[in-house]
């Protein structure tokens, strides 16, 4: 039981050490992808934010599963890159 415990807990946190914000550019467009969180030193809940053009949304949120978040904004990056996107880290 500990063990599996563990486990679940490596593979649920790996996620939260991935890059959390991205900027995105095609030509002269612009996109970011971050991840928001909505308190001090918490992993959630938080938000995916997406904003192009000036105008953001919160296309994915969690209250609960650590790592959620993370996944989706890696996701919808290798998303934007497979549409002809080039992504990179934001520091």
């Amino acid at each position: 039981m500990k063990i599996s415990i563990v486990v679940l807990f490596a593979i649920t946190s790996f996620p939260v050490l991935a890059q959390n914000a991205y900027l995105c550019s095609n030509g002269h467009a612009k996109r970011k992808v971050e991840v928001v969180y909505k308190g001090q030193n918490a992993k959630v809940p938080c938000e995916v934010k997406y904003t192009k053009s000036g105008s953001a949304a919160i296309v994915w949120s969690a209250s609960h599963q650590v790592g959620y978040c993370e996944s989706k904004a890696q996701s919808f990056k290798s998303k934007l890159e497979s549409l002809g996107w080039q992504c990179s880290p934001k520091k």
